[in-house]
């Protein structure tokens, strides 16, 4: 059995119906108000048991877990609230995966505990451990991601609180070995950039997620960028430092009103560029992946549900880690490749016109 917690939820959604429709696992969803759950669901997810959960609650938390082999949290839970169900999936050996990074401190485990496990951070770190299958060594990496789409209360709440994160820098990249201040590069990937979705801005950041890929791949040269489309979305952005001190649940109800105002009538887009140069069959190589076609709840959703079906299959105990520097880099990304009709990856041989694949 898997539990998913928050499974009604705007990414829970597309998290538990991918997990539905790709594996015989029985599902128990839970939440602390299930009977506000749409009726639909109810109807759609019939033979899944339905479970009353308090986060808060140590006992309430051990039932859930009771009988499932891993847990999917989708819902919005505190610092204390998660280090509460680590302890319990530790004691209990039940692996959990948490969507957030919210209470995430790297340690030791004897289960796999993992965080970040959506669309960023998430899939923006397997994508270069992916790519870079395509290489016998990697120099440089440069990446590139944004998106366009309506933020639910909890992925508004996760977006500003990791731009509070004391592990993500701006304005940042990553040269043999240290942090300096950014220098852009001679390429130049604006034209394909807008050919995938309209941007307003774009900044380098290196967040905690980048270092780990960075370090783990030992790269030379490593440049991240974010993204940004909606006009209202950026101006919240601009003050919502300020602003999010002073009044944190305002902020992110601004910031939910100027998603959905931005993409009032357009379709909702996430996208990935990675390109990266090294060494193949001891020649230059250079290769470009993109990936796209599903907005930000989405590839959220989708990412989530094929992470917590290749980790439930694997079984391995790795410790506390981000799924982004996990190694289930090609089993997830080829899973959804495989089995998300709305999931778009291609690889491009730059230096030749040779298409590698393309889905």
């Amino acid at each position: 059995m898997i539990g998913i917690l928050g499974a009604y939820g705007a990414v829970g959604i597309w998290a538990t119906r991918f997990i539905r429709n790709n594996s015989e696992y029985r599902l128990r969803i839970g939440g602390r108000n299930i009977e506000k759950a749409p009726s639909e669901l109810r109807s759609e997810w019939s033979n899944a048991e339905w479970t009353k959960v308090d986060v808060s609650n140590k006992e309430s938390i051990e039932q859930f877990m009771d009988g499932c082999e891993i847990v999917l949290d989708c819902a919005k839970l505190s610092e204390a609230q998660t280090t509460l169900m680590d302890e319990i999936a530790e004691a209990k050996n039940t692996p959990v995966l948490h969507l957030g990074i919210e209470g995430f401190k790297r340690k030791e485990s004897g289960v796999s505990i993992v965080y970040g496990a959506g669309c960023i951070p998430g899939l923006s770190g397997l994508i270069p451990q992916y790519l870079a299958k395509k290489f016998d060594h990697v120099n440089s990496l440069e990446f590139y991601y944004g998106g366009l789409g309506a933020f639910s209360y909890t992925a508004a709440n996760d977006f500003i609180d990791s731009l509070h994160n004391s592990n993500n820098r701006t304005m940042v990249y990553w040269k043999k070995g240290e942090i300096l201040p950014f220098v852009p590069s001679s390429n130049d990937y604006s034209e394909e950039l807008k050919s995938v979705i309209s941007i307003n801005k774009m900044f380098p950041f290196f967040d905690g997620e980048a270092e780990a890929v960075t370090r783990k791949m030992n790269l030379d040269e490593a440049r991240f960028h974010m993204c940004l489309s909606g006009q209202r979305m950026i101006e919240i952005m601009n003050s919502a430092r300020h602003q999010y001190k002073q009044n944190p649940d305002e902020t992110i109800k601004k910031l939910c009103t100027a998603s959905k105002l931005d993409t009032f009538g357009i379709k909702e887009n996430t996208f990935y560029l990675c390109v990266m140069e090294g060494v193949k069959d001891n020649a230059p190589a250079k290769f470009k992946l993109t990936i796209h076609g599903l907005g930000p709840s989405p590839m959220t959703g989708v990412s989530a549900g094929a992470a917590t079906l290749c980790f439930v299959k694997e079984k391995k105990s790795c410790g506390t880690i981000l799924l982004g520097e996990s190694d289930y880099a090609t089993p997830i990304i080829e899973s959804l490749i495989a089995n998300q009709p709305e999931f778009s990856c291609e690889i491009k041989d730059m230096l030749t016109t040779e298409i590698e694949g393309e889905i």
